[in-house]
């Protein structure tokens, strides 16, 4: 089928249909105000699959439900990040956090970045580790990075970025743990492998009754996550990231995010900062 594509537009019944299903894999509500918003994101699978009509699709999916519905997850969430995106808390760890865990820790602090996106959040992470431990003693940093989108984690486990996405950090910081490479669209710089061996990047629904994880973490990073859930998957999300937080360990949500009626077993320390 060649030549421009030209849609029809999502009647109310289909963004019904598919408004439910966003709801039920992803937790996120979508309001009635969305629609051109899921519209358009729905018709970068129908593009890519050259289908013309929602109708055509919402039988596509239904009938290849298990291989469709991780593309059809991929095209209607939202990845937006930046390196040291709300660097108070990047501060919070150099001052207050990774100084505390030094001196609690034997061998190993364990950190998982929730809705890593295409891996800014949880490579700053690992860099801010790189620079406080520089001169210390050696301890292992190990990083889990989720999302639920297979593609943005693909993007992450190769660590390439535009040279404007890393000019937050020093011209020193550069050079230490960014490399140019040359790529299909000009020179790009990619993290170095000692910092990539720090984070391991899953798959990862956050509504999964159980996660895979089987010890604690020292420092949890879930910010700019919550917003697109209800109340209600809210406190079960949090819920759990409180069973997988250490006893001791720090909680960091977005800079417009709170816990007020959603958990009480975190106490607030400012900055969007929580301590179990």
């Amino acid at each position: 089928m060649n030549g421009s594509f030209s849609f029809d537009k999502l009647t109310d019944d289909e963004f019904g249909y598919f408004k439910a299903i966003v709801y039920r894999e992803a937790g996120i509500k979508l309001s009635d105000m969305k629609v051109a918003l899921l519209q358009s994101r729905i018709m970068r699978r129908m593009r890519a699959l050259q289908i013309r009509t929602f109708h055509e699709y919402r039988s596509y999916l239904a009938e290849n439900y298990d291989h469709e519905i991780i593309n059809f997850i991929n095209a209607v969430t939202t990845n937006k990040t930046e390196f040291l995106r709300e660097n108070k808390h990047f501060d919070f760890m150099l001052s207050t956090a990774l100084p505390y865990f030094e001196n609690s820790r034997s061998d190993e602090i364990r950190i998982w970045s929730a809705g890593c996106s295409t891996g800014e959040e949880p490579y700053s992470i690992a860099i801010t580790c790189a620079e406080y431990f520089a001169k210390k003693r050696n301890v292992t940093i190990k990083i889990l990075a989720t999302d639920i989108d297979t593609q943005v984690l693909v993007q992450g486990f190769t660590g390439i970025y535009t040279k404007q996405s890393i000019e937050i950090f020093s011209p020193s910081i550069q050079s230490r743990y960014f490399n140019p490479v040359d790529t299909d669209k000009g020179i790009q710089y990619e993290v170095i492998p000692e910092l990539k061996q720090m984070v391991f990047f899953r798959r990862l629904n956050l509504l999964d009754q159980a996660y895979s994880m089987k010890k604690n973490f020292d420092i949890i990073f879930c910010r700019n996550v919550i917003i697109y859930f209800d109340k209600d998957t809210q406190r079960v999300l949090f819920e759990k990231i409180h069973n997988y937080l250490a006893d001791d360990g720090y909680l960091f949500i977005g800079h417009s995010e709170n816990l007020s009626g959603i958990n009480n077993k975190f106490n607030s320390i400012g900055h969007t900062i929580y301590r179990k």
